[in-house]
């Protein structure tokens, strides 16, 4: 009995020992097969910025990061030696996720200024960059307004409501004093508070309240010097005209915005913001618009003398508006419809982005020469100046819709320098 419980043991220890040693190999070849599919870190993915605008202020902080690689150990992020005085690593070297700090200064980051690499054991990963420029800018204030950079620009983000010194420049009527059908009292409320000042082109043009054409010498062909020191000529032209900075109804170190300003903006915000060249998605793009017609893009020279279309660059109004879409979505525009119907194409008006944009453009609509407001421009238009002119007695407005949300530069009757319009303005600049 004793020799069959020994045998049984032994026989135990003998399965046990079997077991082990199998137990050893299955582990020894998954290491020997780990080792055989580990490999050099592939390239990392596309860097992500968050936030993910293109702009920021000068002393703050943001990330970039990357998806996790298979087989990283670690992550070398890289800064390029010529932009290390303007942006630095504070936090998260060795990670797929870095904490950057800018300078506080005006400067731009150009693009492929940050890299990284992946590695482990057996070498390093092709390198990853960032495709895209950063603009650094110190904040600044313009007591009593809200205020935004552009690119390059800083602009008003709501309408100029300069009074002058004596306090008669420009008129600001009561807007809830009007009957408009489609707007409740709230409506015109929120228009009555969001409306800054309304100035003849004149006044807008000279800053002098009750301003005469007799005391305004910017007519057609005018020379001179503008408040930033360029010299200029009011000729319609890029070389003339297009970047003139006069002062005219702006608070001091201001000027109302020109055409380069204007195209400028354009540009950038369609950069910073990442706005979609696809026009079902309310995009618009500088190369055609909806005609499918490159020859037909608009120019800086076109935008001058009529704006943008849908039709030549795609919806651009509906990321500059204010009031927060339509009144049925608890918006102030006065407008049925969220798309529009082109060429067949259902296109989209409204845009969640135009909030993130802030250019803040409100239907507030202007006061003609005879006095008598127009009122049913409210919650439908909004009105502009803009430098530009057609003749001694006629300017351009930009105009703003509730139809196509498209601008729209008008040089007929509706631009008579008499009548009374709101105006944008944008600090002065060295060129």
């Amino acid at each position: 009995m004793k020799n069959i419980r020994k045998y049984m043991m032994a026989a135990v220890c003998m399965a046990a020992a079997s077991a082990l040693a199998a137990c050893t190999e299955a582990v020894k070849r998954d290491a020997e097969q780990e080792i055989q599919e580990m490999t050099v870190p592939k390239k990392p993915g596309p860097i992500t910025k968050v936030p993910a605008t293109l702009t920021c202020n000068g002393g703050e902080e943001f990330t970039f990061s990357v998806s996790k690689v298979q087989w990283a150990e670690t992550y070398e992020w890289t800064i390029a030696d010529q932009e290390k005085s303007k942006i630095s690593i504070v936090d998260g070297q060795g990670t797929n996720v870095i904490t950057v700090k800018v300078v506080n200064d005006d400067v731009v980051i150009p693009a492929q200024s940050v890299s990284v690499v992946a590695k482990n054991e057996l070498g390093t990963s092709s390198v990853r960059e960032y495709f895209a420029a950063i603009t650094v800018s110190v904040p600044i204030e313009l007591p009593g307004y809200t205020i935004k950079k552009y690119g390059k620009r800083w602009w008003m983000t709501e309408d100029c409501h300069e009074a002058g010194e004596d306090g008669n420049l420009g008129v600001a009527p009561d807007l809830t004093a009007f009957s408009v059908a489609g707007l409740e009292a709230s409506h015109l409320q929120r228009l009555n508070d969001a409306k800054g000042r309304y100035y003849t082109w004149y006044e807008a043009m000279t800053g002098i309240s009750g301003c005469t054409p007799e005391q305004c010498p910017y007519v057609p062909g005018y020379e001179g010097t503008d408040d930033a020191g360029n010299p200029f000529r009011l000729d319609g032209t890029e070389e003339g005209e297009f970047g003139v900075q006069i002062r005219g109804c702006c608070p001091e170190g201001w000027h109302v915005a020109n055409a380069n300003d204007w195209w400028d903006m354009l540009m950038a915000i369609k950069s910073e913001f990442a706005i979609p060249d696809d026009f079902t998605l309310g995009g618009y793009t500088f190369s055609g618009g909806h005609d499918k017609k490159p020859e037909n893009a608009a120019t800086k020279a076109s935008f001058y003398k009529s704006g943008c279309t849908v039709k030549n660059m795609g919806n651009v109004g509906a990321w500059l508006r204010g009031g927060n879409g339509r009144i049925v979505d608890g918006g102030i525009w006065n407008q049925a419809n969220l798309t529009l119907s082109d060429a067949g194409e259902a296109l989209l008006q409204f845009v969640d982005g135009a909030e993130s944009v802030g250019f803040g453009w409100w239907p507030v609509g202007y006061q003609k020469n005879t006095g008598a407001f127009d009122s049913g421009s409210l919650g439908k238009w909004g009105h502009l100046w803009f430098i530009g002119q057609t003749s001694e007695t006629v300017a351009r407005t930009l105009v703003i819709s509730g139809t196509s949300m498209n601008l729209v530069t008008k040089a007929n009757t509706d631009a008579t320098k008499t009548h009374a319009v709101a105006v944008r303005c944008v600090k002065n600049y060295t060129k």
